[in-house]
């Protein structure tokens, strides 16, 4: 994830330390709110499991929606690519929902709920 971070910042933002930073604090966030979803919800067990699944969907699709934009910004315009790469970053409320709903045992759409929350504190905290 550090990665996937680091290269959407050199590739796609400018290269700032302060951005940087507050990448890996929304970063830390949102692990910590899943790992409070799990503990609150009596499965911390599944900690390890679920929190490295988290991580790794987020690194790929944080990957893909940056080997999307630079490639497709020359041709279709930053304008489309920024909107498909929209599409790329809110495909990956669902994955985490299914992947928080599975882990605590509840119904997709719980999980589909928990991740939007989880959006919308990454959302807001960066836009501090």
């Amino acid at each position: 994830m550090l990665l996937a971070s680091f290269s959407a910042m050199v590739l796609i933002d400018s290269v700032a330390e302060r951005d940087y930073a507050s990448s890996l604090l929304t970063n830390a966030l949102w692990i910590g709110f899943y790992a409070a979803v799990l503990t609150v919800t009596g499965y911390s067990r599944r900690m390890l499991q679920t929190l490295t699944t988290v991580l790794g969907c987020g690194a790929i699709l944080t990957l893909l929606f940056v080997a999307e934009f630079v490639f497709l910004r020359p041709i279709l315009g930053a304008e489309f690519a920024g909107v498909i790469a929209a599409l790329i970053i809110f495909w990956s409320v669902p994955v985490e929902g299914h992947i928080i709903a599975r882990a605590i045992d509840r119904h997709w759409f719980t999980g589909i709920a928990i991740a939007v929350a989880a959006f919308v504190l990454q959302v807001a905290f960066q836009s501090f």
